[in-house]
């Protein structure tokens, strides 16, 4: 792993190892939106769009990541998308150099859409042309629903086996490395399974479900099933946490407590942030903090549907992280908004979580996002890539076209199989299989954990994510072979909106790398207000919220932050008193 930024001030943080690193503010002013509107044969559009975005970048080799080159003056005109234009925000504006290699964002063609364009000439035709992508789905017919059928079922079938592999290779491996410490006669204690404060024998009869108000509930807090629909249809479930002890108190507005929003990660749901007890990342804010908590879900997690397609139509699965920057997060954060009346709310993203929004807020997606929050916590940053995707699978899988990966994957959800295997296998066996397949692809360890949550930990892990997803990150051009989620070659990223951040990253977490996300902010984005970047030297991907001494590592801290980002309650406000002309 790089070494930590010598020119950064760093400052002692709470738990072992930890550093902090801290930045003065900066004044964030507001941006204009701009309107959207498609009319056919109409040129003045482009004139009109005053933003321009240079992040969809050509496939670059990890060596290149940091190599300056000056983008093109000149841009050439596209138009925009009609749901795009619905929501009010920019769409990508690629330069020549961008068009002619593979874009970031754009999707590749399934093979069930059909043409619905009559004109090639058309603007409309020409959006799907310049973004390299397929063109809209159309109707499906008995043709298309035959291949789709036999194509997946093929899919299933090599999936299943690569699954399979994936799984006994993993157990080999764990196998022969026990073999040298079970033979030796000195061996460690397993320091990550006990805790001072623990208490096994309260939590000893305790079931193991898939539903996390049943995990609330024994910890004395209540969850709510929300439903959050965004614009392109796709229903989300959200989870608001309702701690008894402080959700009946109000502010004098009548207003609750500031809202705080969480995001997962990648194959992973909010019951991610409940399985830890009393020291669960949602119950710890909602107590300590007094914050109205809520729990986002990516489309598709927790069988939500669409409000059009089946979840068994490839149309359901047509997405990847884009739709999650432009979709999902600015629904799930007009929701908590909508619903606690505060303007601004705190976000705090792991992984693919935060990826996602550091995405959102680039130029050229929805840069105004920033506006509307006070505040952007970074729990493993997923936006350069580490070493560990240049080892096997990743090093297999990003050598696939698509054309090879549907026949292996399909064109619904990534390996069936998991899903299958989540709903009935048993929880213990599953657990231990489902552990050492993520520990054997993302080099996670329980090192850190308490042994006896691993269970269910893994009643929420993992989560169907559609095939092109996992395509964007690990296929052909991905995030594993261009090593990072926006162009390293573009000079900025972010607009002067971009909320207080705060970047909390482990030493061994190999799965990404953080230190030249500080050097980017450090030397492109003197613009955003950098709260902390704190290491915790032990800590691997899903040890900040995961690790028994999480609380310790980074909840004290982010709760600091909120505290000094939020906006002032009213009884907070300083009394003005007027000490002009007394009466007379």
């Amino acid at each position: 792993m790089p070494s930590s930024l010598n020119q950064a001030k760093l400052n002692g943080g709470g738990g072992g190892g930890g550093q902090q690193l801290k930045q003065p503010s900066s004044t964030i002013p507001k941006p204009t939106a701009l309107d959207l509107d498609i009319d056919e044969g109409d040129d003045d559009d482009d004139a009109n769009l005053k933003e321009t975005s240079t992040l969809l970048p050509s496939p670059l080799p990890q060596t290149d990541l940091f190599k300056r080159q000056s983008a093109s003056s000149s841009y050439d005109p596209i138009s925009r998308p009609t749901s795009a234009a619905s929501m009010r925000i920019r769409v990508d504006r690629p330069t020549s150099e961008a068009i002619s290699g593979s874009a970031l964002y754009t999707h590749v063609p399934t093979g069930f859409e059909e043409p619905v364009f009559g004109d090639p000439s058309s603007r409309f035709s020409r959006i799907f042309a310049r973004r390299g992508g397929a063109p809209a789905y159309g109707s499906p017919t008995i043709f298309s629903r035959l291949r789709l059928f036999f194509s997946q079922a093929a899919a299933n079938v090599t999936s299943s086996f690569f699954l399979v592999l994936v799984v006994n290779w993993a157990l080999s491996v764990r196998l022969l490395s026990a073999i040298p410490a079970y033979l030796s006669s000195s061996r460690a204690d397993d320091e990550g399974g006990k805790a001072d404060w623990d208490d096994p024998p309260r939590w000893a009869k305790e079931k193991l479900v898939k539903d996390v108000r049943y995990y609330a509930k024994n910890c004395g807090f209540e969850i709510v099933n929300e439903t959050v629909e965004t614009q392109d249809g796709y229903y989300l479930r959200m989870h608001r946490v309702i701690d008894p002890q402080t959700t009946h108190k109000k502010k004098s507005d009548g207003r609750g407590g500031f809202p705080v929003l969480i995001m997962h990660g990648l194959f992973q749901s909010s019951g991610s942030f409940v399985t830890s007890e009393e020291r669960s990342l949602a119950f710890w804010l909602a107590r300590q903090g007094g914050y109205q908590v809520f729990l986002g879900n990516n489309r598709g997690v927790f069988d939500m549907g669409h409000k059009k397609y089946k979840r068994s139509d490839p149309r359901f699965w047509d997405y990847n992280i884009r739709e999650l920057a432009i979709y999902d997060l600015p629904a799930l954060v007009d929701h908590v908004r909508k619903e606690t009346g505060y303007d601004k709310i705190a976000f705090i993203g792991h992984s693919q979580g935060n990826g996602t929004a550091f995405i959102s807020l680039s130029k050229g997606m929805v840069p105004e996002l920033g506006e509307k929050l006070s505040y952007f916590g970074a729990l493993a940053p997923a936006v350069f890539a580490g070493p560990l995707t240049s080892c096997f699978p990743f090093t297999t899988l990003r050598d696939l076209e698509w054309s090879r990966w549907k026949r292996f994957f399909g064109v619904l959800d990534f390996i069936p199989l998991m899903k299958l295997s989540y709903d009935w296998t048993p929880a213990y066996p599953y657990s231990l299989l489902g552990y050492q397949m993520f520990a054997f692809l993302f080099a996670w360890t329980d090192a850190n954990w308490l042994a006896r949550r691993k269970p269910k930990m893994f009643r929420f892990t993992p989560q169907p994510v559609s095939s092109a997803s996992i395509y964007w990150w690990a296929g052909k051009d991905g995030f594993a072979s261009r090593g990072c989620v926006l162009d390293p070659q573009a000079e900025k990223w972010w607009q002067d909106s971009f909320p207080p951040l705060s970047i909390y990253y482990g030493g061994m977490d190999f799965l990404v790398l953080t230190e030249p996300l500080l050097e980017r902010l450090r030397d492109k984005e003197p613009q955003v207000r950098l709260l902390r970047a704190k290491r915790q030297d032990e800590a691997e991907h899903c040890d900040h919220f995961w690790a028994a001494q999480a609380v310790e590592w980074c909840f004290n801290d982010l709760l600091e932050d909120i505290e000094s980002t939020r906006c002032r309650y009213p009884e907070e406000q300083p009394v003005l008193i007027d000490v002009g002309q007394g009466e007379p």
